[in-house]
């Protein structure tokens, strides 16, 4: 059996190193989202942690989102912008109270939509 050239799709992953900024991650991630675009990429895997890590304890959960916040919704119009899907390897989403996060997978479709998220349970 053969694959006709139609039913392939370019996957692309990610290797970054996230710092103790949104908007420098965000930054990273959308350049190497557009690099990966302009290759033919229709579905990029990003890391844990992508968009931030703290240098501090706490500082995450303090800037946990849920997954409809902004934080979110910037790496979801990247992915209508790129007309790709994004599969966010671990973000901070905002726990059951302020003490707590999850640490949450998250898949975008290539229209920015939020289709699946998984809360990993080590956390």
């Amino acid at each position: 059996m053969s694959v006709s050239a139609a039913s392939q799709a370019r996957v692309g992953v990610v290797q970054m190193t996230s710092v103790g900024d949104l908007d420098a991650n965000y930054a990273t991630c959308s350049r190497l989202t557009k690099e990966a675009a302009a290759v033919g990429v229709k579905f990029l895997c990003f890391p844990e942690v992508f968009s931030f890590i703290g240098s501090k304890d706490g500082e995450s959960v303090k800037l946990a989102e849920p997954l409809d916040g902004p934080i979110m919704q910037r790496y979801c119009s990247l992915a209508n912008e790129s007309s790709m899907w994004l599969s966010l390897g671990g973000f901070q989403e905002k726990g059951p109270d302020d003490s707590r996060q999850y640490n949450t997978h998250v898949l975008i479709d290539e229209f920015g939509k939020v289709r699946s998220s998984y809360r990993k349970i080590h956390l």
